[in-house]
């Protein structure tokens, strides 16, 4: 129900709501653009660009590093300067959401919503009020965001990423841009919708299908270029152990050396030892590590877990580049530390320690964990040094890892035998029992115990 209080046109009008309420309408002068003009969502295209450009460029960047690990060089638009280093932020786990997919995605789907709603407003005048309120909502939800990963490289992480910086620039500019258009027209919010519903209806979720296309395209990109193509090739032959074997037999076998500076978990005398290049930054390392170990528990007459350093740092491994795990190597040397003063019992405790709290290796716990054992800490921080024997003990370590041309972790050896990280479970004792049957014909009925 309209009640007129003027036939002029240009002047308000009075309207009766659902609830007998009155409110002013001020009608839409149709030789004026409708709520705003074009300029602000012309700035606003552009920043938006910016920012999807950031977003995408670090999706891209996070799927490469966890398909190639130390491989993959340091990029021209981010080398690593000091607390400067986005690949270093990339690989941490605060850089993917429930484990799957990278954060920066959700950064790339909402530039795309954003994108489309500017872009619409900006060749139709009608849906700009819309556009406008969409915006604010937008923004101030991902403001949230931009607040919580700027709280994660403050106190959290020890680096800097300057393109999530660009993300978060981009959503507070945006969102001042579209709440000041907003608050100098709040008045202009009783105007009638001159768009129709279905229009708006359209435009709305054509943004939402937007940012989920861009979803399921940054899914199947990582699934593309990520390990899963290793994964997919080794799993094709999971169901085919002869296949599996002939596969093992033509890969190269490798020497070795175990000496009395390996940690040893399990019986060490036990005839045949499982290598395990690993690193203590590494999440993927305490899961394998932690298989292993109950592996041996269940067969401790028959393996043995032998420990090898392969830290994911340029600081004691000359073969990485880009510095993926920075703190792995102070911790390799501590718990190394531990073995020197406390043996084998005292080298598994200590790192267990490590990887049961990876997120605090920012403020190098090596000494309470030390006096958390009991070890003597004078002689463990001794121990911490350059010259020491878990420094010589790590390059020793590395440069064996270089020769056999790793380049990530977890790294697996067994009968000389460089076993895929995609066997696992049954499937990987499966393959351990082969491998012994296969360069030991005497051991022909044995069997390892599974049921664990």
């Amino acid at each position: 129900m309209v009640e007129k209080t003027s036939d002029t046109p240009g002047q308000s009008e009075t309207k009766r709501g659902l609830f007998g309420r009155r409110h002013v309408v001020i009608p839409w002068d149709r030789n004026k653009p409708y709520f705003v003009g074009r300029a602000p969502f012309i700035a606003l295209v552009l920043l938006n660009i910016v920012g999807a450009f950031a977003a995408a460029f670090l999706t891209y960047r996070h799927v490469m590093l966890s398909a190639n690990a130390g491989k993959v060089g340091e990029s021209f638009l981010c080398k690593a300067q000091g607390i400067i280093n986005c690949d270093g932020i990339l690989l941490t786990d605060y850089s993917v959401i429930l484990g799957y997919f990278p954060s920066s995605v959700l950064g790339f789907m909402g530039f795309a919503f954003a994108l489309w709603i500017i872009v619409g407003a900006l060749f139709l005048q009608r849906l700009r009020k819309l556009a406008i309120m969409a915006l604010v909502l937008y923004f101030f939800t991902a403001i949230g965001f931009s607040w919580y990963y700027i709280y994660i490289m403050i106190f959290e992480v020890d680096y800097i990423c300057t393109w999530c910086i660009v993300c978060h620039v981009v959503n507070f500019t945006s969102l001042f841009i579209a709440l000041t258009i907003a608050i100098k027209r709040r008045k202009d919010f009783l105007l009638e919708e001159t768009a129709p519903a279905a229009e708006r209806f359209y435009y709305v979720a054509g943004a939402c299908l937007i940012a989920l296309l861009v979803f399921a395209g940054s899914g199947f990109w990582e699934y593309a270029l990520s390990f899963q193509n290793a994964k997919m090739r080794y799993e094709e032959l999971a169901n085919d152990p002869i296949v599996i074997m002939a596969l093992l037999k033509s890969s190269p076998t490798y020497e070795i050396p175990i000496g009395p500076g390996d940690p040893v978990y399990g019986n060490p005398a036990a005839p045949f030892p499982v290598v395990l290049f690993s690193d203590f930054q590494c999440p993927m390392c305490s899961q394998t590590e932690a298989y292993l170990k109950e592996a041996v528990r269940h067969n401790p007459d028959v393996l043995r877990l032998v420990y090898k350093n392969f830290p994911l740092s340029p600081d004691c491994n000359r073969t990485v580049i880009g510095n993926l795990h920075p703190y792995a190597c102070e911790a390799a040397k501590a718990a190394h530390a531990a073995f020197v003063l406390q043996g084998n019992d005292g080298f598994w405790k200590y790192g267990d320690l490590l990887f049961a709290n990876q997120k605090t290796f920012k403020r190098r716990p090596w000494i309470e964990y030390a006096t958390q054992l009991g070890m003597d800490v004078h002689a463990f921080e001794q121990l911490l040094g350059p010259d020491q024997k878990p420094a010589l003990k790590i390059k020793e370590d590395t440069e064996l890892g270089a020769s056999l041309k790793l380049y990530a972790t977890p790294q697996l050896f067994f009968e000389g035998k460089n076993i895929p990280q995609t066997f696992k479970g049954d499937f990987l004792l499966d393959t351990l029992e082969e491998l012994i049957r296969l360069n030991h014909p005497e051991k022909g009925e044995l069997r390892l115990n599974k049921r664990f």
